[in-house]
């Protein structure tokens, strides 16, 4: 990553220009990052909070493409995404969820241009024409209440401006790699009007062929455009208009049947990746389609400045659906079991602010939030191999979900003198969900037949050929109430160095499994609640020529809401539930450094622990565990080295990051089979930008040794481990013009 990536950002979203984002340092010194820190513009050096801040220019330049490759830039970061990228899963400080139902409410706050997403389809897209990402760690209580127990993703969009501006971009690579990427954007009349425009198409080829049905599996066809309006209505008065709409389509990553040694799986499979380590090849049985997701979008945001006051008002509407593949969920020649399913989401949002003048003694933001989301999700599920007397041949389940939050929020900060100041704010939530969920099953059994008469039996019951029954049900609606807070004295050591104090609360609002059957009954999890406490310390040192940064901090975590996986009698299980208590401890350090005028070195590396001090699922005690999917250890080394040519300019660039070992399953952390050791990767970039500054042409390898790592590995059941693997060795050519 280039200079212009900032470690210490302040948690708020820049509503600044992007001009005012990045100011250029000199040839010998690094860039200085100018966010809306806490909703205001200040320095991110003097921020006391922990945050991430890449540029867009970055994103662009080093082939950073969807959400989930942010997180190696960000000490204590991870982003899993086994579904490639329909269903992302983030997790910061080793707080995250491993939950993949459609109304699953993660802990990790996802925003784009200060409107946060609830559902899953929503969070997945790709990176285009942005100004900056932040990415808070750390419970946001306040500022940031709806649902951000762990911390926050936010992406904020490249604003338009009254000069023109723009680029064009095409890419090739492997796997049948295509990538066509544009922006352009400037004024429409004087000083009153400007707009932008951007769009974004991506398409790459499987991963591995089906030697079943020849055809490829892991494919992808991200498309994507954003406009904006801003009109400068008054001097004080500025309204911006967003509109935004993606369509994706896209196979899950390939799922391998990892045996055990000398082991088939239950109809004598053994899959070509365990015999001879060949991932470019499996073998599906049955139909499978791309899940397609298809979204939709408006913001609004108007700022009117009167006296020393500041008022914000930001208003949302984003519709979504997807439909999820029919699915062989064996993975093996031998057709067992099929599913299939749709979810369709409408969410509204509204927030209100008044920031108080940010250069005196006392200042101040206050304001109320509201939100609602309508959730429909539809599914389906024939079981066809084994049976027995408790194997139902089919299963369908719909439910409709509901869930409305209103919230108020204050914080003050007051400097007590020159070098100390405190800031304190609290947050009033209040949250309504409702479901109405019904599950129906066949009454008898297959005894060995396959009892379907349709090809499209998972469109409706009317296909099944068998007599259904309802055999679980759930109307409920419950509300939940939290007040939240956050307590941070500072203290400026020099004008280079700063030392701050923070206690801060998360909260995540309860909620309903999403599916229930004669196996799984259906579910009501309580809220989980975070209390924080962390030591900051940011330091700026050899005229600014080195930034380092660290934090300290230790989370004591009740009522955790998460997902068990447990094998009961023989078949896998998913059961959402509560664990009691748990902890997580740990340290960071980010650091980046200009060399020489020409290289640039930046890095970090996070140490953490998790443990469950309170956890039974059945008659099993799993206190003492660790999280699933948190690897003790992350870390990252990079550079940049820039040689100026007579014509051109040339770039390197590199990057490893390591990722510490880390299970998969709450219940079993030992079994190697669904334990992840420890992993490099290594990432090389190369430029030549011609005469000018307006063109360039690059070059990139990610996963340069090409190493096999799993992003997802399930309990053994049927005589193996459900396994899918991360992007192997992807290499490409790229074009850019800037104008």
């Amino acid at each position: 990553m280039a200079v212009a990536i900032a470690q210490a950002v302040a948690p708020g979203v820049c509503s600044a220009t992007d001009a005012d984002a990045g100011e250029a340092g000199s040839d010998s010194t690094l860039q200085t990052i100018v966010v809306t820190a806490q909703k205001r513009s200040e320095n991110i050096q003097r921020v006391p909070s922990a945050v991430t801040a890449l540029l867009g220019a970055d994103i662009l330049d080093d082939e950073l493409r969807s959400t989930k490759d942010i997180a190696k830039e960000v000490p204590g970061a991870t982003s899993w995404n086994a579904e490639s990228r329909a269903r992302p899963r983030f997790f910061i400080r080793g707080v995250g969820s491993n939950e993949a139902t459609n109304n699953a409410v993660q802990p990790i706050g996802i925003y784009a241009d200060e409107v946060y997403y609830l559902n899953s389809l929503f969070l997945g897209g790709p990176l285009f024409d942005l100004g900056r990402v932040e990415v808070l760690r750390g419970p946001q209580g306040t500022l940031w209440g709806k649902n951000t127990t762990g911390g926050a993703y936010n992406f904020v969009s490249k604003q338009p401006e009254f000069t023109t501006d723009g680029y064009a971009k095409l890419g090739i690579g492997n796997y049948g790699q295509r990538l066509v990427e544009a922006a352009l954007g400037g004024p429409i009349y004087d000083d009153v009007l400007a707009h932008r425009f951007a769009v974004h198409y991506d398409k790459r080829g499987g991963l591995a062929t089906n030697r079943v049905n020849g055809e490829e599996v892991g494919t992808i066809e991200d498309k994507a455009a954003r406009y904006l309006l801003k009109a400068q209505v008054t001097q004080d008065l500025t309204a911006t208009l967003n509109l935004h709409a993606r369509s994706y389509s896209g196979d899950s990553t390939p799922t391998y049947a990892v045996t055990r040694p000398g082991v088939a799986a239950y109809d004598g499979y053994v899959s070509p990746y365990v015999s001879s380590g060949d991932r470019s090849v499996v073998d599906y049985g049955g139909e499978s389609t791309p899940t397609e997701v298809d979204t939709v979008g408006a913001n609004l945001k108007i700022e009117y400045a009167f006296g020393d006051l500041t008022l914000t008002s930001i208003s949302a509407f984003d519709s979504g659906e997807r439909s999820s593949a029919v699915s062989n969920l064996a993975n093996t020649p031998t057709v067992r079991s099929y599913s299939y399913g749709t979810n369709d989401s409408d969410q509204w949002s509204q927030e209100l602010r008044l920031t108080s003048d940010p250069s005196g003694r006392i200042s101040w933001i206050a304001g109320v939030y509201f939100f609602r989301d309508e959730n429909h999700n539809y599914s389906a599920s024939a079981t066809l191999l084994p049976v027995s007397a408790a194997t139902r041949a089919l299963n369908y389940s719909e439910y409709e979900q509901e869930t409305e939050s209103r919230a108020a929020f204050g914080s003050v900060t007051v400097d007590v003198t020159d070098r100390i100041s405190i800031t304190g704010g609290l947050r009033y939530t209040e949250e309504t969900v409702g479901i109405d969920l019904d599950t129906y099953s066949s009454v008898q059994t297959v005894n060995g037949t396959v009892p379907f008469t349709n090809s499209n039996w998972w469109r409706g019951t009317q296909y099944a050929g068998l007599p259904l029954q309802l055999v679980a049900t759930q109307h409920r609606e419950k509300t939940w109430d939290n007040l939240g807070f956050d307590l941070t004295p500072q203290f400026t050591i020099s004008d280079t160095q700063l030392a701050y104090v923070r206690v801060a609360t998360g909260y995540r609002s309860g909620n309903y499994a999403g599916g229930a059957s004669l196996g799984s009954p259906p579910v009501v999890v309580e809220p989980e609640k975070l209390l924080a406490y962390e030591v900051g310390y940011k330091s700026s040192w050899f005229d600014d020529r080195l930034t380092l940064n660290a934090a300290a901090y230790y989370y004591d975590y009740k009522d955790i809401q998460l997902t068990v996986n447990r094998i009961i009698d023989g078949v896998f299980r998913s059961i959402l539930s509560n664990a009691g208590e748990g902890t997580v401890k740990g340290i960071e350090l980010e650091a980046r450094a200009q060399i020489t005028p020409n290289l640039n070195v930046h890095g970090n590396i996070s140490s953490l622990r998790t443990e469950y001090t309170e956890l039974v699922t059945g008659t099993t005690s799993y206190a003492g565990y660790n999280f699933a999917r948190v690897p003790d250890v992350t870390g990252l080394i990079g550079a940049d080295y820039n040689i100026s040519l007579p014509a051109g300019q040339l770039r390197f660039g590199a990057d490893w990051a390591y990722t510490g070992e880390h299970n998969f399953n709450i219940t079993d952390n030992t079994d190697p089979f669904v334990v992840q050791k420890g992993y490099w990767l290594g990432s090389l970039r190369a430029s030549y930008q011609l005469p000018g500054g307006k063109s360039t042409i690059g070059a990139y390898v990610s996963n340069v040794t090409d190493k096999d790592y799993k992003v997802q590995a399930q309990l053994y059941s049927n005589g193996f481990y459900p396994t899918r693997l991360g992007d192997p060795r992807t290499y490409g050519l790229t074009l850019t013009n800037r104008f």
